[in-house]
């Protein structure tokens, strides 16, 4: 199909019928980002003009870097609008449809090999769960910048290698993330979690995780010894038990299926031997008041 425009749109969901969700770049949060691109940009010019022919001869380092952080801050917000000009996003019980620039590309959930997240900050992933506290869903939140929109996205990969990527350019942006990793995590998360309790080897990009405990980089961590993992600065950390610094830095946007990753690991602590006692501690059972 060739696909354009609102009127375009309508004749996709007469063809498929109605989405359950649908997601698009609103005029009205387009424009504004559009204004404040080209004014960032005007302020920097303006500014970079009065300071190199009308400024002070002596150089302030932090107004020099703020000579070009403004105006490259402009034109990567009007360059991640241009990119998402006339996208359109629907969510179907049997996956995803992306309109954009008169074509359609459709994403079956059960295609989908890979999803990968840019978020800044994450103490953990948000669960569904069934009576018995078996997970049904894992989704990390979703970061929406307002000036910085190139440090959040989401990207789906294919099995085919055909991959989409969405911003927070998109309305609604953060349910749009949370509603990708709830679908894939529940057709990707039985293959996984069976590979994993027959003792293989998951690989999550430069880290594998198996029976035995996170592997990075030639050393091994022990589940017994992990302390926590989480996302700081757009990094995976992984903290070690007894230790300041963390033991892994892994930037998110190299670690495929990020949720599936916290939701094993989950399983995995819970099902590891408890850590073992620092050498001046005693059991309980051996201590007196």
């Amino acid at each position: 199909m060739d696909l354009s425009g609102d009127d375009h749109l309508e004749r996709a969901v007469t063809e498929l019928g109605e989405p359950e969700a649908l997601f698009r770049v609103g005029r009205g949060r387009f424009l504004a980002k559009l204004a404040l691109g080209v004014l960032l940009v005007v302020i920097g010019i303006v500014a970079n003009y009065l300071w190199w022919f009308r400024g002070p001869a002596q150089i302030d380092h932090f107004i020099f870097h703020l000579l070009y952080i403004v105006p490259l801050f402009g034109a990567g917000l009007l360059l991640h609008m241009y990119r998402n000009r006339g996208l359109f996003v629907l969510v179907y019980p049997n996956g995803l449809l992306r309109l954009r620039h008169g074509e359609v590309d459709s994403f079956p959930w059960h295609e989908i090999e890979n999803v990968k997240l840019r978020v800044q900050r994450a103490e953990g992933a948000e669960f569904t769960r069934d009576p018995d506290g078996t997970p049904l869903a894992c989704w990390l939140p979703a970061d929406v910048p307002t000036f910085k929109l190139w440090d959040a996205g989401l990207t789906v990969v294919r099995g085919d290698g055909v991959e989409a990527h969405f911003g927070p350019a998109l309305s609604e942006y953060d349910q749009l993330s949370a509603e990708v990793q709830r679908r894939t995590f529940a057709a990707l998360w039985p293959h996984v979690r069976t590979r994993f309790r027959n003792g293989e080897r998951v690989s999550f990009g430069e880290l594998e995780v198996s029976a035995v405990g996170l592997a990075h980089a030639g050393k091994t961590l022990p589940w017994r010894e992990l302390k926590e993992v989480a996302i700081a600065q757009g990094k995976l950390s992984i903290k070690q038990t007894g230790k300041w610094l963390p033991w892994a830095l892994i930037d998110l946007a190299g670690v495929p299926n990020p949720h599936l990753l916290f939701a094993l690991t989950e399983e995995a602590r819970l099902t590891a031997p408890p850590p073992p006692r620092e050498p001046h501690e005693r059991p309980a059972e051996q201590r007196r008041d």
